[in-house]
């Protein structure tokens, strides 16, 4: 477990701090107002998923510019671990969250969440859609701390190279796709378990959003309309295998966290589509110094929605990762102040430009790789996961699709009707 202390004002900051006429003592202007005792010793233990979590530690020196004296632990603990963590360790205060571990009916980790509904936080400066999807039978369990967005990293220097432009639509796409393997590219990559399912993943969750076509068929019952809003995708994949756009044994070869290897493998300079999505977006710049390739011979690239569709790219955001305060935790009063201060518009957009992830405050402003995928007037009829695509729906997707690639069905009706009957019953229809 980490152990360690942000109360000390470091050389950086004091020098800051005199360049600028304050005075160290001077709150900074954050759109807070510390509300405890100033002077309180304690010390907040705190869990997340994360082993280098930088974004976190940032957010706690900034807390520690109002309450100098409190200490943090942290302890790296994997989802999967959490809640017998909680068991075993009752008394830590603010705990990291997750969708897959807060939404489901039965979920063990929303028990030991605060109700954030009931305390003093003001929410105003988030994302009202990314708050709902951390809202809980009516609960705000959890604090978002960024969004998470299925798409592709585009080497935008080797299409303009070849002469070809970014694509706008699935005819576009497959064109494009076309013209790459003619001139020897191996265009989509990423590895087995995932490239075939992430790649049309914005075109079915989407669907599955309340309001949806996919979503009103299913609530309907009407197999035939929710088998045809599903293969379009699996029909997509189809083409792409059968004109070797994608290369299985090379995707068999991509780590299966589709991370550090391959971020590298990217950043090589001979990759034109790399399925991916924002958080492993969000370690690009750090392993850019990394590259030996890169770094001889940079190029632009930037993240796309896959474009699938007719008509374009399907657009679908989920939440990726909050924080939350436990119930039991030591010094729930000073938990909350802290879930309070990093609800804050300048401290949401921090932790979310540190690790890398859209932001899901109101006001942010956007990177050049997420220009695509954020904009505004872009995403303004877009879908938000707000509880419809759970878990167990997108396991089943990741497994239909990778199953299916690999000749595991035997036509793409069964695989669809075997994802079908997942979402039926977890939409209740069953």
């Amino acid at each position: 477990m980490k152990s360690f202390t942000h109360g000390m004002v470091t050389a950086a900051l004091a020098a800051s701090l005199l360049l600028s006429g304050c005075s160290a003592k001077k709150e900074p202007e954050t759109g807070f107002t510390p509300r405890m005792d100033k002077d309180a010793k304690i010390q907040l233990d705190m869990i997340g998923y994360f082993g280098n979590f930088e974004a976190l530690d940032q957010v706690m020196s900034d807390f520690n510019r109002f309450y100098p004296n409190i200490t943090y632990t942290y302890q790296q603990v994997g989802g999967s671990n959490e809640v017998a963590y909680l068991q075993a360790n009752p008394n830590v205060d603010v705990i990291m969250t997750s969708s897959e571990l807060l939404t489901p009916k039965d979920s063990a980790l929303a028990k030991y969440c605060v109700n954030l509904s009931e305390a003093d936080v003001d929410f105003s400066a988030i994302d009202p859609q990314m708050l709902s999807a951390s809202c809980i039978d009516g609960k705000q369990l959890a604090v978002p701390m960024g969004q998470n967005i299925y798409g592709m990293i585009v080497n935008t220097s080797l299409l303009e190279k070849e002469g070809l432009a970014l694509p706008q639509n699935r005819e576009e796409f497959l064109d494009v796709l076309s013209a790459l393997k003619k001139k020897g590219y191996n265009p989509v990559q990423g590895p087995t378990a995932k490239v075939y399912a992430e790649l049309v993943a914005n075109q079915i969750f989407s669907g599955l959003c309340d309001g949806q076509p996919l979503n009103k068929a299913l609530q309907e019952g009407d197999q035939a309309a929710a088998e045809a809003a599903v293969m379009p995708a699996v029909e997509l994949v189809d083409e792409i295998l059968a004109g070797g756009y994608t290369d299985p044994a090379v995707n068999d070869s991509y780590p299966k966290d589709n991370y550090d290897q391959a971020i590298l493998r990217f950043l090589e300079g001979d990759v034109p589509f790399w399925v991916c999505n924002t958080e492993k977006v969000g370690g690009m710049k750090k392993r850019e110094s990394k590259s030996e390739a890169f770094q001889k011979e940079p190029f632009s690239y930037t993240f796309i929605y896959p474009p699938t569709g007719e008509n374009g790219a399907y657009v679908y955001r989920e939440l990726w990762c909050g924080f939350a305060v436990n119930k039991d935790g030591s010094h729930l009063d000073y938990a909350m102040e802290f879930i309070r201060f990093l609800s804050t518009e300048e401290e949401i957009n921090k932790m979310a430009n540190i690790k890398g992830v859209p932001s899901v405050a109101k006001n942010s402003s956007i990177t050049e790789n997420y220009k695509q995928v954020l904009d505004a007037e872009f995403i303004k009829d877009g879908s938000v996961n707000l509880g419809e695509v759970t878990p167990d729906i997108v396991e089943a997707w990741y497994s239909c699709m990778t199953g299916y690639a690999a000749g595991e069905y035997v036509s793409a009706k069964d695989a669809v009707t075997e994802f079908l009957d997942v979402c039926d019953r977890d939409m209740g229809q069953e």
